[in-house]
């Protein structure tokens, strides 16, 4: 990774790339664990009966990332003031760390890399180097939020320009007494609790939770295949009311990468 006049690099809302009150920051290349996919998990198991064996879904590990980097200052104190500012970026993990300037703008929620510290060195009385370790435990890095909306019972268009299936969040609002269904993809979401003004309905497409006004409902549910949004060409969401009644159905979700 080289520094470019459109790099930006932030940790919690810190900038780790351009110029600041402590002196010019720079991410060096390459960022180790930020451009390269994570190992994948998977293991096979031999047929005792049979050629071959079997195999387990190909998920992934954590994302491990390094940030290498350089402060320059005229100023000796600055420096110090920056050693303060890196050892305090994201102390207490669940942060966010957003690359922009190399492709698609991307973020991920990361935490201080376990049994690792942040390492800095004062290579002259105006220069420091700073490596600042960190592991995304979710290894998908997130870009553009998007968003569609219809009233229920009119089909739309969803899409995503990331790499890889995007998870969504659909709310549900209005009023709509026998409850509805989700359709994408051929994949079928049944909810028969009903949607009244002012308890909107949230499904989350990661885990299937239905929220009814912000509260968990465990038995809205009856049927569920979850689903997630494909990148590339455009798919077609539909809902429909089971019962008659009016609302609006809104699908949210972001760009989503490997």
């Amino acid at each position: 990774m080289c520094a470019l006049a459109s790099e930006l690099v932030t940790l919690d809302g810190f900038p780790l790339s351009g110029r600041t009150r402590d002196g010019l920051w720079t991410v060096q290349s390459p960022m180790p664990g930020w451009f390269n996919r994570p190992s994948p998990k998977t293991r096979s198991e031999p047929r005792v009966i049979g050629d071959g064996g079997f195999r387990t879904p190909v998920e992934y590990g954590s994302r491990q990332i390094t940030i290498n980097g350089l402060v320059e200052s005229s100023n000796h104190d600055y420096l110090h003031q920056a050693v303060e500012r890196i050892n305090a970026a994201g102390f207490r993990g669940n942060v966010k760390l957003l690359v922009a300037g190399h492709g698609a703008t991307q973020w991920a929620m990361v935490d201080p890399r376990p049994g690792s510290e942040v390492d800095t060195e004062f290579l002259t009385e105006n220069m420091l180097r700073f490596q600042i370790p960190l592991e995304a435990i979710d290894p998908f890095k997130y870009g553009e939020a998007r968003s569609f909306s219809a009233a229920v019972g009119e089909g739309f268009d969803v899409y995503q320009r990331g790499t890889v299936p995007a998870i969504a969040t659909v709310t549900v609002t209005g009023s709509l007494p026998g409850g509805y269904e989700l359709l994408l993809g051929g994949r079928l979401v049944t909810v028969e609790r009903a949607v009244t003004s002012g308890s909107p309905h949230v499904v989350d497409m990661r885990t299937g939770i239905l929220r009814v006004g912000g509260a968990v409902d465990r038995g809205g549910i009856v049927y569920s295949e979850l689903f997630k949004i494909a990148p590339g060409m455009p798919q077609n969401f539909y809902s429909v009311a089971r019962t008659p009644g009016t609302g609006t159905v809104k699908v949210a979700f972001n760009d989503t990468y490997i």
